[in-house]
């Protein structure tokens, strides 16, 4: 989305559940914020009313066809990308964004739609300047929600879910993807995440990222 110098830049976390992107996120945006970039955080499916539709899936994801759940991401990604994500870009912002449409296209894609054809219908949706894919083993992601966050894993994160999920997100293939070993320590896996960004502020007009 950066194709001119007075836009930002629009970094998206992905993974299937447990890998860490949250908590790289939060240490990415609080290193941003320390050097004084114009940085937000945001989330999908996000708080508004379609994302709040979502996340009552997590519960009970019978409650609507396929067809209706992705019909929902869809919603909520136009509202965002309305309402946030494009006015930010155009305020010359970076947004942090965990996940964004290739987690639609791979969870969704575990249900049965093809990937492909579901990143045909996030057109509408500004393409990342880099995602950052962090992979690790589904077995080691579900331990982590269960003894880590001490929770339990919600309708999207059976494991025979998330090994589809995990196989489809291996399959994507678009040029502002960097994958990520998130197996290693949390400090380990933030440098490998510092490194991606900066390499994206290189040639750009804000300032370099040491």
């Amino acid at each position: 989305m950066s194709d001119e110098a007075d836009q930002g830049f629009l970094i998206v976390f992905e993974g299937t559940d447990g890998t860490g992107k949250s908590t790289q996120l939060q240490l990415l945006y609080d290193a941003l914020r320390r050097k004084g970039y114009p940085v937000i955080a945001t989330r999908e499916p996000t708080d508004g009313q379609y994302g709040q539709k979502i996340r009552q899936l997590y519960k009970n994801r019978e409650k609507y066809s396929s067809e209706e759940e992705l019909e929902l991401f869809l919603a909520d990604r136009k509202e965002h990308v309305e309402t946030l994500l494009v006015p930010a870009l155009n305020r010359g912002e970076i947004i942090l964004c965990d996940r964004y449409f290739l987690s639609t296209a791979a969870y969704q894609g575990a249900i049965g739609f093809d990937p492909e054809t579901v990143l045909a219908r996030n057109s509408f949706a500004p393409e990342p300047d880099l995602a950052l894919l962090f992979q690790l083993p589904v077995d080691i992601g579900l331990s982590r929600i269960i003894s880590g966050r001490g929770e339990t894993p919600d309708d999207f994160e059976q494991d025979e879910n998330l090994q589809k999920v995990a196989a489809i997100f291996t399959t994507i293939d678009r040029p502002y993807i960097r994958k990520i070993d998130a197996s290693e320590s949390i400090e380990s896996v933030h440098q490998s995440v510092m490194e991606h960004v900066a390499a994206l502020f290189s040639d750009s007009p804000y300032p370099a990222l040491d």
